[in-house]
């Protein structure tokens, strides 16, 4: 009896616990569903332009839309010259002098206005020399003589033609200027020849030949006159081309030879070197500052 009044009161408890129960419906109160938007972008490990080319170009394309108000730069130039002298007796060609044609170069500083004007000095070495050649069989002598071989100079320059539309740094540009050459010591020296003329069984005539050269402690100087062309290699870089003419301003060297025949006979001469001839070579600039404005359309 116990047993079923048990049980009995366990079921009317369970019946009485679900007659209590409150169902509440989530569905409401659940906040809306999340739309998820797809934005695909470019991966920039596939972007094969690197970081550094694409600032360029920016930078590139920035420039293009400026010019150049002012630009500074330093260079090298190297290339040959040639410097002829000034002989005023061959003695029946037996002395002669040769035009000698030598390497030189410069290190140079300059400063370039609105692509338009230049100007530039610095250092150069190109000696000015005098040679001399005495006639002898199938080899002949030769003595040569040089200044100290530096000079200063100041050079304008003014672009021309078309190319005064061109790019930044390339065309064409007439030049002009001048050195200052301080010759001195050099290298200078004398010497003395003696030779024998047969002229006949019986007859021997002494030849004697002596020269004495210097190179004049005062300075002297050298005027130019070119064509360049230049063309930009990059923004820092520029590549010339020279021609150039020049005209001394001043004796630089001089040889005086007496030429005599068996003491009696005397004959005089006198070969001068001023700088004068001519020079080719190439140049290479960078530039290491410069200033813009805007372009006006």
């Amino acid at each position: 009896m116990k047993h079923i009044f048990l049980l009995y009161s366990l079921v009317s408890l369970s019946i009485s616990a679900l007659a209590q129960e409150v169902v509440i419906d989530t569905n409401y109160y659940a906040p809306p569903p999340v739309v998820r938007k797809r934005v695909l972008t470019e991966d920039p490990d596939n972007n094969l332009e690197p970081r550094q080319s694409r600032a360029s170009r920016r930078r590139s394309e920035l420039i293009d839309q400026l010019n150049e108000v002012q630009t500074w730069y330093i260079g090298a130039e190297s290339g040959f010259r040639s410097d002829a002298s000034i002989l005023s007796n061959s003695f029946d060609r037996l002395v002669s002098n040769p035009t000698p044609t030598k390497t030189s170069w410069s290190a140079l500083v300059g400063y370039n206005f609105r692509n338009a004007w230049s100007i530039e000095t610095g250092y150069t070495r190109a000696p000015i020399h005098l040679d001399i050649s005495i006639a002898n069989n199938a080899s002949p002598l030769a003595f040569n003589y040089l200044n100290s071989g530096y000079g200063i100079p100041l050079r304008i320059k003014r672009r021309i033609g078309s190319g005064k539309q061109a790019a930044n740094g390339t065309g064409f540009w007439i030049t002009g200027g001048a050195w200052l050459t301080p010759n001195g010591a050099g290298q200078t020296g004398d010497f003395k020849l003696i030779g024998y003329s047969h002229l006949g069984r019986n007859r021997v005539d002494t030849l004697r030949l002596t020269n004495s050269t210097i190179v004049f402690k005062r300075v002297t100087g050298v005027a130019e006159l070119g064509l360049d062309y230049t063309t930009r290699l990059s923004p820092h870089l520029e590549l010339g081309f020279y021609a150039r003419k020049y005209w001394g301003l001043g004796n630089a060297l001089k040889a005086d030879l007496v030429y005599t025949i068996n003491n009696s006979a005397m004959q005089q001469a006198t070969i001068t070197a001023n700088g004068t001839g001519w020079g080719i070579g190439v140049a290479l600039r960078y530039i290491y500052g410069r200033q813009y404005e805007v372009k006006t359309l």
